[in-house]
């Protein structure tokens, strides 16, 4: 890929986590960079700080809805001719209830911020990426978009169709002969703020659900928070994003070494036709 200094980035879920890695990188690596974030205050303080590395703007976006992305676009293009496209804006979930028992809210939430949040950042920058025949959009799913995840299915169904909507959209574009790209990027554990993603709750969803107060809901708030807490610094899953824009790679699986025997067993398990291992004990 050629030389990225001087064009513009753009980094949705900017103000922290994966997405400040992200942005911090590309500001290092002479970009333009367009912050984008719902929680305004975190947003502002990002950008004060990677302003001292080069230009950058903040724009408030809640990537849920498609205007406020469209706004975003718009404001990039003013920026510069963008160049990349991070559609890494995500939230974990809030209760620890199986599948059927989460209320409809959560399910809204999760899915209208990690799956619409990336179709609206493709439905608005995909289009002047092609028309220029140039470009890279780098999709944020996580390992749990390839496997399961039990008592956080809104979050591992998001990651799914974040995947399968990455391979789609590359195969389309390799389809048009485009020079566009894309990647998908399925980190293990990193340490971010995902935990507390309640912070972010869209009002106009109602009231937000409540946590059962069980011990499997104890419990497993204290896995997740241990193992964020133990995680990828997101410094070093943006060095990799990087390296695979550079090689042209689709598969971006930072901290996930631990996790590629049980990939492979899954899936197999649909090759062969068998019962799908279990990835947590019951």
């Amino acid at each position: 890929m050629a030389d990225l200094s001087g064009k513009v980035a753009v980094v949705t879920g900017a103000a922290s986590g994966i997405g400040y890695g992200l942005a911090e990188k590309w500001a290092r690596s002479g970009m333009k960079v367009v912050l984008a974030d719902i929680e305004e205050d975190a947003l502002e303080r990002a950008a004060d700080t990677l302003g001292e590395i080069g230009p950058v703007i903040a724009v408030a976006t809640d990537v849920s809805m498609a205007t406020s992305v469209d706004d975003l676009r718009r404001q990039a293009e003013d920026f510069g001719q963008v160049r990349v496209v991070c559609n890494n804006a995500g939230v974990g979930g809030v209760t620890a209830l199986p599948a059927w028992a989460k209320p409809q809210s959560e399910w809204e939430w999760v899915l209208s911020v990690n799956l619409w949040g990336v179709i609206n950042g493709i439905r608005a920058f995909m289009p002047g990426m092609v028309e220029r025949d140039e470009g890279h959009i780098v999709n944020t799913a996580s390992i749990a978009g390839l496997l399961p995840m039990a008592f956080g299915t809104p979050y591992a169904a998001s990651k799914h169709a974040v995947v399968g909507l990455s391979l789609s959209v590359r195969e389309e574009l390799e389809m048009m002969g485009s020079r566009v790209r894309v990647s998908v990027l399925c980190p293990g554990w990193v340490r971010t703020n995902v935990s507390d993603s309640t912070r972010n709750w869209l009002e106009r969803l109602g009231p937000m659900p409540e946590q059962p107060d069980t011990e499997r809901s104890r419990m497993f708030e204290a896995m997740l928070r241990a193992l964020v807490e133990t995680g990828m610094e997101p410094a070093a899953v943006a060095d990799q994003v990087l390296s695979a824009i550079e090689e042209d790679r689709f598969w971006v699986l930072p901290n996930a070494e631990q996790f590629s025997s049980i990939i492979t067993d899954v899936t197999a398990s649909a090759v062969e036709g068998r019962k799908p291992p279990s990835v947590m004990p019951a």
